[in-house]
């Protein structure tokens, strides 16, 4: 059966959806049935909606958000804003959304569906193809119909009862959209807009809402990113999660959306902080930006480890290269502008700076050294802003943002998405 609370296996970001996961237990506590679910949420994507039916009882429903949440839980501990897990976990969501919205649709629940899509959008229903208005504005039925021709793409429908998937039969708020196009994931020139309304058959509705569940998925996750990096992750249980899920995610795939590359630094889209830091400061800023921030902003950026929890360097690249000629170079240089030199009266920060990166206290580390000391996360932006205010200059962006690699990942998808091109890893 259809219970009440099953708004919530659509959007698990709704009301009820969100109470399921605040009354939760730790996920170390959650049943094994809930983390194989989780893991399954990205498995074989066919082999699962094959599995899946309308069917959902109270604990059906409970065990699917909790997975939810495990799920993203899982790949943010071990992964990176716009890593190609956290992208394949937005992906598989907005698939497996897109298809409860047809079973339900074609099981006749049409009006359930409605209640969840209205958490987000504002939306009416058009009735028939004849004399339909939004507002006062009447719309022709030859408008209505190329819309529906539109949306058949060309293919011949050969069961009737198909066809009222393609014909408009609803209208959504143009400014509600604002996330899908943010995102990329819908084009404004691309939609029928009337009245400040556009018009989309039930098929677009469909896509469109699982593209908005799959956006809020993707920021979800870059939140716990943030939250993470203030404090180490130390659940097994989204450890096991997060690394079977990096496990299972596609590479070498082409992909239509922005993946974060990893294998070279890109300075265009380092936040403001690190560019006042590569460009030399003060004596009382000095060890705070070069061996802090530099050294852990860099090293993260550059080698971008994902796939299982950050402990060590050597868990993600194996020449040693990329530490010396890459990361290295760039910190000693900014030291070097800093005033005075930051070497210059205190030459044990060169040790330093490698004890930070992970290689235990050493000038000459070596790639069998990596683990002899914490390798650090880049701090929160309230640690920098509370340690070296006058690093702290925000943009636009840094408003927007808690970590200045968050900030780093974003500006790259922003660069993508103007240039028109797309980043893939390596």
């Amino acid at each position: 059966m259809v219970v009440d609370g099953y708004v919530a296996v659509l959007d698990p970001f709704s009301t009820e959806g969100k109470a399921i996961a605040r009354d939760a237990p730790p996920f170390d506590s959650l049943p094994r049935g809930v983390v194989k679910k989780a893991v399954d949420r990205v498995r074989e994507i066919k082999e699962t909606l094959r599995s899946e039916a309308v069917e959902f009882d109270e604990q059906a429903v409970r065990e699917d958000v909790l997975s939810f949440y495990l799920m993203c839980q899982g790949v943010a501990s071990v992964s990176y804003p716009y890593s190609a897990e956290s992208r394949f976990v937005t992906e598989t969501t907005k698939a497996l959304i897109m298809y409860r919205m047809y079973d339900l649709f074609k099981h006749g629940y049409e009006d359930l569906c409605l209640d969840a899509v209205r958490r987000s959008f504002r939306l009416i229903k058009l009735e028939g193809t004849r004399g339909v208005k939004i507002g006062n504005v009447e719309m022709p039925e030859s408008d209505l119909l190329k819309l529906r021709d539109r949306a058949l793409g060309g293919r011949e429908v050969k069961d009737d009862r198909e066809l009222p998937q393609y014909t408009p039969k609803y209208a959504i708020r143009w400014t509600d959209f604002a996330l899908l196009l943010r995102h990329r994931r819908a084009d404004l020139t691309k939609l029928y807009v009337v009245n400040g309304w556009a018009v989309i058959t039930p098929r677009e509705l469909w896509d469109f809402f699982a593209e908005h569940i799959a956006a809020r998925t993707e920021e979800y996750i870059t939140s716990l990113y943030e939250r993470f990096s203030d404090r180490p992750v130390v659940s097994k249980t989204l450890e096991e999660v997060g690394k079977k899920i990096a496990e299972l995610t596609p590479r070498g795939v082409e992909r239509d959306r922005f993946v974060a590359p990893r294998g070279r630094l890109h300075p265009s889209a380092f936040p403001p902080c690190v560019r006042a830091a590569l460009g030399g400061v003060g004596a009382g800023a000095r060890n705070y930006a070069i061996t802090v921030l530099l050294t852990s902003f860099l090293s993260y950026a550059r080698v971008s480890p994902s796939g299982k929890l950050v402990v060590k360097i050597s868990d993600f690249i194996d020449d040693i290269s990329v530490v010396k000629d890459e990361i290295v170079p760039l910190i000693f240089e900014a030291a070097e502008k800093c005033r005075p030199p930051l070497f210059k009266d205190q030459p044990q920060e060169k040790a330093n700076i490698y004890y930070h990166l992970g290689f235990g206290m050493t000038t000459n580390p070596r790639m069998s050294d990596s683990g002899r000391s914490k390798w650090y996360r880049t701090p929160n932006c309230r640690k920098i802003r509370t340690a070296v205010p006058s690093l702290c200059n925000p943009d636009e962006l840094c408003r927007k943002i808690r970590n200045p690699l968050t900030y780093y990942y974003k500006k790259l998808a922003e660069k993508s998405r103007e240039a028109g091109d797309l980043f893939s890893p390596a």
